[in-house]
């Protein structure tokens, strides 16, 4: 079989039996497909608690690498295929060479770029699809994609005619010592914004990640609405939001002064199905969802 990965095209030999997922998104795709029981390794996990409500929670899969893993280390794993974000202490030649395929996600294609231009709910369905051809899942697969596909129409529903009003941000902090960063307009939270019925002021980027935003490019688009995406160095909302009202000027912020900064965990704002739940944390945050 051959698929879409990326830029490239990829050939999957036989049916894989057994799958090193790399990162917590890789598990959500996997377990939405009907795969996630054929997870026998994880890896670059970096300490975050599996998704929540998985089908076949792959807890018994030994975490091989809580970060990325090394060549040493994912042969060790003997796994039939990688399914992740893409490796970074990995050469793609290696990797090659050991005679694993590597399935890069969607929505992490160099950070910047996806298969289909822009990882919208769309791309993160079609990534289903693809997941699901690869291990001959796809009668589990469209089972669940039916039922997200109808909790995402009735979501969107909520927020009205889909027309935006408002304006809105993704911001998070890297590190407690790294300055503010924001969602650009090609990764999943600008989609998210824009069914809860905001206009993603940093959507003109044409980035999934705005690495290295400041808070003076905050300050000038002063959007209505702040979504804070929290718990990427094992930070609570709260600890992350007195980060950001600690940096200059955040008081004179309109979403500060009147109290709409929400807080929404970063890993339900990933190109997998755990972004409805972040559709509907704001949805529930804003009042448009009771």
């Amino acid at each position: 079989m051959t698929v879409p990965n990326c830029d490239e095209e990829l050939t999957i030999s036989e049916e894989p039996q057994s799958v090193l997922s790399i990162g917590t998104s890789a598990v959500e795709l996997l377990d939405a497909a009907g795969a996630s029981d054929r997870i026998t390794a994880r890896a670059g996990e970096f300490g975050s608690e599996l998704p929540e409500g998985l089908r076949h929670a792959p807890d018994d899969a030994p975490i091989i690498d809580p970060a990325d893993p090394a060549i040493e280390t994912i042969v060790g794993a003997e796994a039939d295929i990688i399914v992740g974000y893409g490796l970074l202490g990995a050469s793609p030649e290696d990797v090659e060479a050991a005679g694993i395929p590597n399935v890069v996600i969607d929505g992490e294609c160099g950070h910047g770029t996806a298969l289909s231009g822009k990882t919208d709910f769309e791309a993160i369905f079609a990534d289903v699809e693809r997941l699901a051809g690869i291990f001959g899942t796809e009668d589990v697969a469209d089972e669940n994609l039916a039922e997200m596909r109808q909790e995402l129409e009735t979501l969107t529903a909520t927020a009205g005619d889909g027309g935006q009003t408002q304006t809105g941000a993704v911001v998070y902090y890297f590190s407690e010592s790294a300055a503010m960063s924001a969602r650009g307009g090609l990764g999943i939270a600008d989609d998210v914004l824009a069914r809860a019925g905001l206009d993603n002021v940093y959507g003109d980027e044409g980035s999934v990640y705005v690495e290295g935003t400041n808070i003076e490019t905050l300050l000038d688009a002063d959007p209505h609405t702040i979504v804070l995406a929290y718990g990427l160095w094992g930070e609570t909302f709260e600890e992350a939001k007195q980060r950001l009202l600690s940096d200059p000027g955040a008081a004179n912020l309109a979403a500060v002064q009147n109290d709409r900064i929400i807080g929404v965990l970063a890993s339900d704002l990933a190109p997998d199905p755990g972004a409805l739940r972040g559709l509907r944390a704001i949805l529930e945050a804003t009042g448009a969802l009771t």
